[in-house]
C-alpha cells in the first residue's frame, strides 16, 4: 500500500472546509495538522479532519513532523508573507488558494521565491477542472472551427459570507476584479492559448501566443 501523503493546513473557512472534504475523499491522504485562528471554523473542520491536530501560528504548523505538503486557504492578503515564512523555514510542497497575492507591489518577492523555491507550488484555479469547463475545452476548438473571441459572464451573489467580512474590503481581497475575476481570466488563457496583451496608443487589446 503507498504511504499516505499527509497534509498540513493554514485556514480552514468556507473554502479551506471544501478543501478538507475534497482531500477526504483521495485515497492515502490524511489532514495532518491545521492552523485555524477563529474558533468556530476550527470547530467546523474538526468535523471533516477529526485526526488533525490544531496548532495556534504557520511557526507550529511547520514544527509538526509528520507533513508532506501543505495547503494555504487562508485570507487572501495573507498568502505572500506565509508563502515566505514556509519557504524560511521548511519549503515544503505547496498548493495555494487563489489569488495567489494582492498588491502589484508583492510581485518582485514572489518573482524571487519562485527563482529559489525548491518544491511545487501550485495555485488552485480550480475552474479549469470542473467537469462542464472541462469538457468545453476539449471540444472548443472543434465546434467553434477555431475560436477567435472569448467571454464570459457569471451570476453569482455580491458576496460570500465569510469570517470577519474580510471579502468585502479590497485592502484584503485585492478587490473583485482580482478575488473572483482571475478564474476567468486563467479561463481565458487556457482556452485562447495565448496572453492579453493591450496596446494603448491604438486603444486596441488582444493577445499573444503564450512560450
Amino acid at each position: 500500500m503507498p504511504a499516505k501523503v499527509r497534509y498540513g493546513v493554514i485556514g480552514c473557512g468556507m473554502m479551506g472546509q471544501e478543501h478538507l472534504r475534497n482531500i477526504a475523499l483521495l485515497p492515502y491522504t490524511e489532514v495532518t495538522a491545521i492552523f485555524e485562528p477563529d474558533a468556530a471554523m476550527a470547530s467546523a473542520a474538526s468535523q471533516f479532519a477529526p485526526d488533525a491536530v490544531f496548532v495556534g501560528s504557520v511557526s507550529e504548523l511547520l514544527d509538526v513532523e509528520e507533513i508532506d505538503c501543505i495547503l494555504i486557504a487562508s485570507p487572501n492578503h495573507c498568502h505572500v508573507p506565509q508563502m515566505e515564512e514556509i519557504r524560511r523555514r521548511r519549503p515544503l510542497p505547496l498548493l495555494v488558494e487563489k489569488p495567489l497575492f494582492t498588491d502589484p507591489k508583492d510581485l518582485a518577492e514572489l518573482e524571487a521565491f519562485r527563482a529559489g523555491y525548491p518544491a511545487p507550488v501550485w495555485i488552485a484555479m480550480e475552474y479549469r477542472y470542473m467537469p462542464p469547463i472541462a469538457a468545453l475545452i476539449r471540444q472548443a476548438d472543434e465546434a467553434t472551427g477555431g475560436i477567435r473571441m472569448l467571454t464570459i459572464r457569471e451570476h453569482r451573489y455580491p458576496f460570500l459570507d465569510k469570517v470577519g467580512a474580510w471579502n468585502r474590503f479590497n485592502r484584503y481581497s485585492g478587490g473583485t476584479f482580482v478575488e473572483k475575476c482571475c478564474h476567468f481570466f486563467d479561463l481565458m488563457r487556457l482556452i485562447m492559448k495565448c496572453e492579453p496583451v493591450r496596446d494603448h496608443g491604438l486603444r486596441r487589446s488582444g493577445c499573444q501566443p503564450q512560450g
